[in-house]
């Protein structure tokens, strides 16, 4: 259940991407609750040798955060923005000033979460909170591959990609590809076929010390290891995914348990994805993960034609499940966005 504190604590450092009056409201709501609280810059986070850190914003930002910087050593309390669907997110913003005692009490816990490291044919190795994922460059493109676990083949396959995900990403792109959830203290990992050709290729749940290869990958145009949705690295043949040296680890305060609310919600979303097309429930699920995105951003993280695209925003945002709104910064270009 992860480990409870034994003190309190006296301080904490605030850091994040977003908008600086929501930090600055951050830190006033955390030194109301009596502790003393540091703005910390991201390219600071490194020298930071503090208990907490407090990361600010939204699942996006928070990966992006987190990719941005060493993997701290600190436990992180992530405050997200909205009560929306976050599953990374320790406490939502609202309801930070009648929560943040708990860290003056000490009564909260800290989960370590396994986390990935994602190793090319050429020895780059890549950090994955989420997920690595080994998928064509070009969209619409079989991939062959296969799958070898602590040495030992285990299939080959025909797919659109193969994944392999950290629990905490068991509910994000592993989940729409067909994965199961995973409680964010177990310690394994998941590999998930994309779209395999061979319906037999299902889900497989590894012990967290497993190695895990990609290897054999063939296809046109060749292929490249995507993480988190924010790093693209091109492959020869080859990913090796292995268990990072360092866990997340992630504060979790009383209350309802992670996992009840975070089934909940997922339950909520399989709900209102039911009436829609397999592909617009891909690109309502890309919307939700990645934020407000261009059509051009949209075509690139889902993969989908142009047309099919075009159709899936038109269903979505005739159901009023997604918003189309202006660029600030360029009136003749459009963003997507989900309705809260």
């Amino acid at each position: 259940m992860g480990a409870p504190m034994a003190g309190g604590v006296t301080s904490v450092a605030v850091a994040g991407f977003g908008v600086s009056d929501v930090l600055r409201e951050v830190c006033r709501v955390l030194e109301t609750a009596g502790l003393k609280v540091t703005a910390l810059h991201p390219q600071r986070v490194k020298e930071f040798e503090g208990e907490v850190l407090v990361v600010v914003g939204d699942d996006r930002e928070v990966l992006r955060f987190l990719h941005s910087v060493p993997l701290p050593d600190a436990s992180l309390l992530i405050v997200g923005l909205e009560p929306t669907r976050s599953f990374l997110t320790s406490v939502d913003l609202e309801e930070l000033a009648d929560s943040a005692f708990h860290l003056v009490e000490g009564s909260y816990r800290v989960e370590e979460v396994p986390l990935l490291s994602c190793t090319t044919d050429d020895g780059d190795s890549y950090l994955a909170i989420n997920e690595g994922a080994v998928v064509p460059k070009r969209p619409a493109k079989l991939m062959s591959y296969t799958l070898v676990i602590e040495g030992e083949q285990v299939w080959g396959d025909r797919a659109d990609g193969v994944l392999v995900s950290t629990p905490i990403g068991s509910s994000a792109y592993a989940l729409s590809a067909g994965g199961v959830l995973i409680h964010h203290n177990a310690q394994v990992f998941q590999v998930v076929p994309i779209n395999s050709t061979d319906l037999t290729r299902r889900p497989l749940v590894v012990s967290a010390s497993t190695e895990v290869k990609v290897t054999d990958v063939e296809v046109e145009g060749g292929a490249e290891l995507v993480v988190d949705g924010l790093v693209r690295a091109p492959i020869g043949s080859e990913v090796t995914f292995t268990r990072h040296a360092k866990p997340l680890r992630l504060i979790r305060l009383p209350g309802r348990p992670a996992i009840t609310g975070k089934i909940e919600r997922k339950v909520l979303l399989a709900e209102e994805n039911l009436p829609l097309p397999p592909s617009a429930r891909l690109v309502r699920k890309v919307l939700e993960y990645g934020g407000t995105m261009t059509f051009e951003e949209l075509m690139g993280e889902t993969g989908l034609p142009e047309r099919t695209l075009r159709y899936c925003l038109s269903v979505l945002v005739a159901r009023g499940m997604v918003r189309r709104v202006n660029d600030p910064n360029d009136f003749r270009r459009k963003l997507y966005q989900l309705r809260r």
